[in-house]
């Protein structure tokens, strides 16, 4: 009787503990086909990317790549500095774009312009040893060529005379290899509007052989905010500066005529309060060092009466301006008709 209790008991306890390593194994079991399938569970990806059920890897989305610690489709990089030898670039930050086809877009080329001391080459390629002013091209220039210095920074205006004289020799298709490289922009772009292109174009062709000012932007290139009712024709840099450059002519109908002071008064006024406004309201990117106001004028009795004008203005109304008046001989006629 005893041995049969003892054998019982024995029974019992043999499968109790079958049961316990059942048990355990089956939980076991079951806790790993979880695992396996969740690989994902315990995964946080950064944005743009998506973890991998198979692997528990993130991998970046499609149309992303990954950058650091970021999957990415666009970055702001330094723009590519290809200056030329004897200038310097601009470096700014531009936005390159990426896709699985072609990878990374070059960055945008950096605008450059030319060190103290060297021009554009015709081509606007390179920059080579300025001569003494003026430098050559179409119509012969004399008078106040390659003064501008200290007037480009300093807080007091400043008046210079020039001429200009076309002789018998009136502008045409046939004449533009004589341009400089950005005249020969303004001569193909429209600006914002009247009858004043071909001044604009002249204007800044005086500039850029006396001064070796260098185009940056035209009329409707340059950036304000909010956008003002008066707006500067031309950005352009001389010894390294932006320098905005505002066009006037200074002429009557018929042109003969004797132009009234009141008049020009009027005028030249209204032109210089449009400079400070513009100065005011242009966006950092293109805010210049300061402006000049290039005059355009058909003869001398009309610069002797613009100099009356300036002469007259309070302070406060010509600023730091530069009044850069050039006086038109011969064949001019392009510049106050804007036909050719």
């Amino acid at each position: 009787m005893l041995i049969r209790s003892i054998y019982a008991l024995v029974l019992v306890l043999t499968l109790a503990f079958s049961a316990c390593d059942d048990g355990g194994n089956n939980a076991n079991n079951t806790n790993n086909v979880n695992n396996t399938n969740n690989l994902c569970a315990t995964v946080d990806c950064v944005e743009n990317a998506t973890c991998d059920p198979e692997t528990g890897q993130c991998a970046c989305d499609d149309g992303f790549t990954l950058n650091e610690d970021a999957c990415v489709d666009s970055l702001m990089v330094p723009c590519s500095d290809v200056a030329p030898e004897n200038a310097t670039s601009t470096v700014v930050d531009v936005e390159i774009t990426w896709s699985a086809n072609i990878g990374w877009t070059p960055p945008a080329e950096c605008a450059w312009t030319c060190d103290a001391g060297y021009a554009e080459n015709r081509e606007g390629t390179g920059c080579l040893a300025t001569p003494d002013p003026p430098l050559p091209g179409f119509g012969d220039l004399s008078g106040d060529c390659g003064v501008l210095d200290t007037e480009l920074t300093a807080p007091t205006p400043s008046y210079h005379l020039l001429t200009m004289d076309f002789g018998t020799d009136v502008y045409d298709a046939g004449d533009y290899d004589l341009l400089t490289p950005g005249g020969q922009v303004l001569a193909t772009t429209a600006n914002a509007g009247g009858s004043s292109g071909w001044s604009e174009t002249f204007a800044y062709e005086v500039l850029a052989r006396c001064e070796f000012a260098g185009l940056l932007k035209t009329e409707t290139e340059i950036e304000y905010t909010p956008n003002p009712t008066a707006i500067t024709d031309i950005l352009v840099t001389i010894d390294g500066y932006k320098i905005g450059v505002s066009v006037v002519r200074a002429m009557t109908f018929p042109r003969d005529t004797v132009p009234v002071l009141a008049d020009v008064q009027t005028l030249l006024a209204r032109k210089l309060s449009d400079i400070q406004e513009s100065s005011q309201l242009v966006l950092p990117i293109d805010a210049w060092e300061k402006q000049i106001l290039a005059v355009m004028a058909d003869s001398d009795a009309h610069e002797a009466v613009w100099r009356q004008a300036w002469d007259s203005l309070d302070p406060s109304v010509t600023a730091d301006t530069i009044l850069y008046i050039t006086v038109t001989n011969g064949a001019d006629d392009p510049i106050y008709t804007n036909q050719i």
